[in-house]
């Protein structure tokens, strides 16, 4: 071959390069330009209870094994299009705020590498991991570097470190890619490949598996395992093994969350922090509500699943997200209107959580909170007359003006007073958080405890006091 074929080629090579990048950035630049104003992302008016998601990667080059600096990389889908360029370690990451789960096209170029393009799915309020790109060189040999023997294996690229259970609506299976080097950081080549043994560490023991077992290294030192989820939401751990004749190597464990899947009527619950709080009368008092919600397998939701609440009694927050538990709270606050159960009568409030479950249904739990009222004290006789050596028995209501019982922490004292006179039964009583009318009717007996024909006077005191505030009544009468 003569130097002005060498010449040729080369530039015919740089022209090629050249139109690419030309075409590229030209392509980029009119289609978004192309863009409508409701697809323009803007930094202001959203809604702020959509995450943003972090979208993350690396770029190497596919022969050595390298990170590649500067290479650029757009990531173009229906909310984000954006053009950035990778660190010294051939890393990129933008963020951005989607509504609903997007695909996304991720296109890199580097100034005498082939251009790739990939797809990935962002999850909303999710983070994405893209796979890892491999350039291959312009007209590149294809061939890696010579290597030595492994003496390390470890995580090289994951697609998602988090994924749902099974039929939670969610992405059930990660791609999760190891790479085995030798003694100087080069990735073994195919003359080095050795068979690489992934299993489970940790995990919650739902049916969650790994698929090949075993595989081995590829021309770059990679091995790739899929994790495919079970019935079971935890966090379970990847590790990968090469078994060589005098040891073994073992790479980290490569930990991914699996959460629930969608809500389930059966694990559906909802419960008040007070079933009775003073609110009838007293306006502004806090009631945390909370809904628990599990997925058919009794999994605590994936995280952020939205419960809707109403109230007929008060007002209540609209919504909550889950946590990682499945758990979400309101705060109930009592106000007008004031509740009127057409069961259970005046003070009582239904209180309703909704949600969506797997089959886009409505699903719905409800639970009863007490509006308790103003103090009432009553008693039955409303005389006292104890006959000589003899007694007399009383009974006695504390409630609220409803028929209610007080909130939970109310105490109920009787004071009996007069020469000679002795008295048990309710003497002392502490309400506790109850809706029961059981907890509003008391009764005490009253001794004429000495054999004396002086008549001696008695009083009969009776107090509540508590969060509802406070009542008392007094009567008085003869002792024989």
């Amino acid at each position: 071959m003569n130097s002005n074929t060498v010449k040729n080629d080369t530039l015919v090579n740089f022209l090629s390069s050249l139109i690419f990048v030309i075409l590229f950035l030209g392509i980029s630049i009119l289609l978004y330009s192309c863009k409508s104003e409701s697809e323009v992302i803007t930094g202001g008016g959203g809604d702020d209870s959509v995450e943003k998601s972090l979208i993350s990667g690396q770029v190497v080059d596919r022969d050595t094994g390298f990170p590649i600096d500067s290479a650029l990389v757009r990531i173009f889908g229906n909310t984000i299009n954006t053009v950035l360029y990778t660190s010294g370690f051939g890393q990129y990451s933008a963020e951005a705020e989607f509504e609903n789960d997007e695909s996304l096209l991720i296109t890199v170029y580097k100034n005498g590498y082939k251009i790739d393009t990939s797809s990935a799915v962002v999850v909303s309020g999710e983070d994405l991991a893209v796979p890892l790109v491999e350039l291959s060189e312009v007209g590149g040999s294809g061939n890696p570097i010579p290597s030595g023997d492994p003496v390390s294996i470890f995580l090289s690229s994951i697609s998602s470190t988090t994924i749902g259970v099974k039929e939670s609506g969610s992405v059930e299976t990660t791609r999760i890619e190891f790479v085995a080097q030798d003694s100087v950081g080069v990735p073994i080549d195919s003359s080095h490949a050795v068979a690489v043994h992934f299993s489970l560490g940790a995990g919650p023991g739902g049916g969650e598996f790994l698929s090949p077992a075993e595989v081995m290294t590829n021309n770059y030192g990679r091995a790739v395992v899929n994790l495919t989820s079970g019935i079971k939401a935890g966090t379970v751990q990847v590790i990968a093994k090469i078994y060589l004749a005098n040891s073994t190597i073992t790479s980290l464990p490569v930990a991914i969350t699996i959460h629930g899947g969608l809500p389930d009527l059966t694990h559906f619950s909802i419960a008040p922090a007070l079933l009775n709080f003073a609110g009838y009368n007293i306006f502004g008092l806090e009631n945390p509500i909370t809904a628990f919600v599990g997925d058919k397998y009794a999994n605590p939701v994936r995280p952020e699943t939205a419960v809707y609440f109403t109230t007929t009694g008060g007002i209540i927050e609209g919504s909550a997200l889950t946590n990682p538990l499945g758990i979400g709270s309101v705060i109930l606050i009592s106000a007008e209107p004031r509740p009127n159960h057409p069961v259970f009568g005046e003070g009582f409030a239904t209180i309703t959580a909704s949600t969506i479950d797997e089959n886009s249904q409505v699903i719905s739990k409800e639970t009863i909170v007490l509006f308790s009222g103003i103090p009432q004290v009553s008693v039955n006789p409303t005389s006292i007359n104890i006959p000589n050596g003899g007694s007399q028995s009383f009974s006695y209501f504390v409630g609220d003006q409803n028929g209610n019982p007080l909130a939970g922490g109310t105490s109920v004292t009787v004071d009996v007073e007069g020469e000679d006179i002795v008295a048990q039964g309710d003497l002392s009583v502490t309400i506790p958080d109850t809706q029961s009318p059981g907890w509003t009717q008391f009764s005490f007996l009253v001794f004429d405890d000495a054999d004396t024909v002086n008549v001696r006077p008695v009083t009969v005191s009776i107090e509540t006091t508590g969060p509802n505030g406070s009542a008392l009544l007094t009567i008085s009468g003869i002792g024989n």
